[in-house]
């Protein structure tokens, strides 16, 4: 299969992997807000922040430093395999003794028993984390895909089955170690075709990966702490509760960038890899990234804006109306940082992690000054505090690393943000102006979401012409390719 197929595949394979994990996730949400209290949610958002944060560790950064590497050996990759093991169950250890101190921290005794199942999951993935890394360097997304779904269902079905039968909160941290387990089996079943682990282990062949990983996990490790300031500070300024009702909000708004995003940059960063020795086609690659991210990711995210109080009506009920400005909020945030998403893939493409790191360090300084300066207003403060950050960094972006990386200049850059921005604004005052005079919820979710899109695809049709014949063909090429697919 040539790269241009297999790079199509990749896309067709991501994407539903995304759209059906991102669902899925949804419909659990949406039924377990029915189920569960919102300290529970408070609780979880608590114990992944921590699990997270481990969770760069076990990895030590060398995944990308795996599909940046164009030739790695067996011995190479046996050593890796058996140190991601032995980190992992370091930290599994290191997890359950600090988990009481977490405790104390929050001052919340259901915190350690929590973490200390959730633990687990660093037992487990470890064995399958690997193989995901060379399925995807081979750009096999369907397996990737497969195992996601599978993997993804069956925890649903099990967190759902035990919510009903008063688990509360715990069902939530088993679903995390269904989801853990099944992964893992599906990795290994699809991965080992491509490679079996010796029992080998030799740390001083494994500098090269270390090294480019410790600037990986560095910046990781940063760029996760800066992202989660927000739920950290929370729980302890505002208590879990609050914390209960934002991290609902973020989970919803989250959802898009977590559909769209992967979808492209899980096929373009090894394309990227691939031409990082040829800067005009490397830029052509970013741009065109950008392009398609840009529109998809404006017109999801000002259609959540207008519709946010429907959207969580029919959702979660009425008794979660008063998250509405916050999902709001975070919907412009998580906007804005799902445009800045694709710049990490490009410095990874170059090799240059360490710059990545050192960005990310920056900005570790300046996400909690931000928050701080909102937690004067509530949640809502912060959700805003985290907004002007994100515009505060859209230059800084572009001029340290998107332009000195692969030399798109300014009127490059913005110009591919340009236009969604103009046809998601004229789009939005439409379905915003037609929503004034309708009361019923329903009716409003229907009329507003059809509005919007419609006049969203016109303005593309008068505005970018040639973007819509490029979509409308992707659409075309897509649709064919399953017809094939399905005939072979």
């Amino acid at each position: 299969m040539s790269l241009k197929k297999q790079a199509f595949s990749g896309v067709k394979w991501t994407t539903t992997a995304s759209i059906v994990n991102s669902v899925v996730q949804l419909i659990q949400l949406a039924i377990l807000t029915r189920l569960l209290e919102p300290t529970d949610f408070g609780l979880m958002a608590l114990v992944m922040v921590v699990i997270g944060f481990s969770e760069m560790f076990v990895d030590m950064g060398v995944s990308n430093a795996i599909i940046y590497k164009q030739k790695v050996d067996n011995e190479q990759l046996s050593s890796l395999y058996w140190l991601n093991i032995i980190i992992g169950i370091f930290f599994f250890i290191i997890l359950v003794l600090t988990s009481p101190f977490i405790s104390i921290l929050y001052d919340n005794q259901s915190l350690t028993p929590l973490i200390n199942l959730v633990a687990a999951t660093f037992l487990i993935k470890p064995w399958g984390q690997q193989f995901m890394v060379l399925l995807q360097k081979n750009l096999q997304f369907n397996a990737i895909a497969i195992t996601d779904i599978i993997s993804r269902l069956i925890s649903f079905f099990v967190v759902i089955v035990l919510a009903f039968n008063s688990f509360g909160v715990y069902s939530l941290a088993i679903g995390s170690i269904i989801v853990a387990v099944f992964s893992t089996i599906g990795y290994n079943y699809y991965g080992r075709n491509l490679y079996k682990p010796k029992l080998y282990l030799r740390i001083r062949q494994l500098k090269q990966f270390l090294s480019f990983g410790l600037y990986q996990m560095g910046e990781k490790l940063i760029s996760y702490f800066s992202t989660q300031f927000d739920t950290i500070l929370i729980g302890k300024l505002l208590g879990v509760e609050i914390l209960g009702l934002y991290n609902v909000a973020k989970n919803l708004v989250s959802k898009p960038s977590n559909i769209i995003n992967p979808v492209v940059t899980k096929v373009t960063f090894p394309l990227m890899s691939k031409f990082s020795d040829n800067i005009s086609q490397l830029k052509s690659v970013f741009l065109t990234t950008m392009k398609y991210l840009s529109l998809a990711n404006f017109l999801v995210y000002f259609l959540i804006i207008v519709l946010a109080r429907p959207i969580i009506i029919t959702l979660f009920g009425i008794d979660w109306v008063e998250v509405t400005p916050i999902v709001q909020i975070l919907s412009l945030t998580y906007l804005l940082r799902s445009i800045g998403n694709p710049s990490g893939s490009l410095l990874l493409s170059r090799g240059k992690a360490n710059i990545a790191f050192y960005w990310n360090l920056a900005l570790f300084v300046f996400y909690p000054i931000s928050i701080f300066a909102g937690s004067y207003w509530g949640i809502t403060g912060i959700a805003w505090g985290t907004f002007v950050l994100q515009v505060l960094l859209l230059y800084p972006n572009w001029r340290y690393i998107v332009n000195k990386t692969c030399n798109a200049d300014f009127t490059e850059y913005f110009g591919v943000l340009s236009y969604p921005l103009i046809i998601s604004t004229l789009s939005f005052i439409f379905s915003y102006l037609t929503l004034k005079y309708i009361d019923n919820y329903i009716l409003a979710l229907l009329i507003g979401c059809v509005g919007f899109i419609a006049v969203f695809i016109l303005l593309i049709r008068i505005l970018l012409p040639d973007t819509y014949k490029e979509i409308k063909n992707i659409i075309l090429n897509t649709i064919k390719f399953g017809e094939k697919q399905r005939n072979i």
